[in-house]
């Protein structure tokens, strides 16, 4: 599969190589982005900004410290909560550790391979904006 066809499982039309090595973990993934609300891939999308960019190596791997997304995403808590919950169910995060230190992790697939992860990596290489990949499908060709 090549990886504009691989790309386009995602509802995207980039050139993504690694899509191509990854185009069972795409279409996965794609799976379970189409599955939930506008509103919680624009969740996950902001998820993915605060556990990929502007903060140090200290912090954990593809995670976001759930009271800075609180802060930062405009959304009351039991809004969060229910956009979380629809982003759980789909197995694109997960929550860890016990309240009030709670964090939310983004998921690999099955294999251990990080789509969110690889998005972003891209999106940033590619000058593409990832909110626009992962809420409307959307990236410059």
């Amino acid at each position: 599969m090549s990886s504009q066809s691989a790309a386009t499982d995602l509802g995207i039309r980039i050139r993504w190589s690694e899509a191509s090595a990854h185009s069972a973990e795409v279409r996965e993934f794609s799976e379970r982005l189409h599955s939930v609300s506008e509103q919680a891939r624009k969740l996950l999308a902001h998820i993915a900004e605060l556990a990929y960019h502007g903060r140090g190596q200290q912090r954990k791997p593809d995670v976001a410290y759930l009271p800075e997304l609180h802060e930062s995403c405009g959304l009351d808590v039991d809004a969060m909560y229910s956009l979380l919950s629809e982003l759980q169910n789909a197995k694109l995060v997960r929550l860890e550790d016990p309240y009030p230190f709670e964090d939310v992790q983004i998921l690999p697939s099955s294999s251990g391979w990080n789509a969110v992860e690889a998005l972003a990596k891209f999106c940033e290489t590619q000058k593409l904006v990832l909110r626009e990949v992962l809420v409307d499908f959307r990236a410059a060709s």
